[in-house]
């Protein structure tokens, strides 16, 4: 239910702090209406823990696509906690939206919304920070689930061995990822990797190097099975496509654009005038920096992911005609 008919391409929901009717296209309308789009610190605080929950039971691999969207596109973009209390609170999808702090909104209709100090986001930020690290990896019986794709040490027993997984890499700016094992003793166990759902054709698994390299199944956890010992090496490689997604069925003409699992936010004070066609055509030319540029038709657009969005105004939604 959070996921069809409530959530944005970010992965956050909840304008206004209020599940919408479903069906009736109140999602889009929301994008002109409320600058309050997702309580984000609360929001993905619970977010994590249920999704967490729910990957621990059924291992089903969309709960940590879920959680993906969520710490990509909203929680690592969240301004600190200032020391007099002032926090972030909503994460704005409004079509003129900006980061901002709680009591500074133009549309504030209460008189909390004035009285900005220690808000119930001050606390559940820190605690949800925490969460980044429990849900990078899973224990199971027969190996280990590899949930985020973060640079992260892992240090388990099996049985009597003493067991190590480096993870490398600079995902989702770069496409690879490098897992590397220690092993105080050669063991056989299940390292299972996340596919993303969104993963493109070019994802693809290959260990130590040779042996051709595997084609995983998107939207599962990819099983490999062997006698482990040190040095062996996972060289796993994300296709990060292009693709779009409409804020809601009522308004397929409202879109926002993402590489892989981040939203593109578009820099500047209105949505960019797109067709259909420049939109299967898109490319995107990513600097060593945050201020990428993305073409499409004969547009030039800047875009950057949330993280590293301060002052600027921005799109999360872009309009399509044609």
């Amino acid at each position: 239910m959070i996921l069809k008919e409530q959530s944005f391409a970010t992965g956050g929901w909840g304008p206004d702090e209020a599940f919408v009717d479903p069906g009736k296209g109140d999602l889009g309308n929301s994008l002109a209406t409320t600058h309050r789009s997702f309580e984000t610190p609360c929001g993905g605080y619970a977010h994590f823990k249920i999704m967490r929950y729910l990957l621990a039971l059924t291992r089903d691999a969309r709960y940590g696509d879920s959680m993906e969207r969520v710490l990509y596109n909203a929680l690592l973009g969240v301004k600190p906690v200032l020391e007099d209390g002032t926090s972030f609170y909503y994460s704005d999808y409004h079509s003129s939206a900006a980061k901002i702090y709680r009591g500074a909104y133009p549309d504030a209709k209460y008189r909390w919304d004035l009285d900005p100090k220690w808000p119930c986001c001050s606390g559940t930020f820190p605690q949800v920070t925490a969460e980044y690290g429990i849900s990078s990896y899973l224990r199971s019986n027969d190996g280990v689930y590899v949930n985020f794709y973060v640079p992260s040490r892992l240090h388990w027993m099996r049985g009597s061995t003493r067991c190590s997984l480096l993870q490398e890499t600079n995902y989702p700016s770069e496409n690879g990822v490098t897992l590397t094992l220690t092993t105080s003793s050669p063991e056989e166990f299940v390292i299972y990797l996340r596919i993303p759902a969104w993963a493109g054709r070019g994802t693809a698994i290959s260990v130590n190097g040779s042996g051709g390299a595997l084609q995983p199944a998107a939207g599962s956890f990819f099983p490999i099975r062997r006698e482990w010992k040190s040095r062996d090496r996972i060289e796993f490689e994300i296709d990060q496509p292009l693709h779009s997604q409409a804020v809601d069925a009522h308004h397929s003409d409202q879109v926002a654009v993402l590489r892989g699992p981040q939203v593109l936010f578009a820099l500047g004070e209105a949505p960019p005038q797109l067709s259909r066609r420049d939109l299967a055509g898109m490319k995107i030319e990513m600097s060593k920096g945050d201020d990428w540029r993305l073409r499409a038709g004969t547009a030039e657009i800047r875009v950057r992911p949330f993280g590293p969005i301060e002052n600027e105004i921005y799109q999360t939604y872009w309009k399509l005609g044609g």
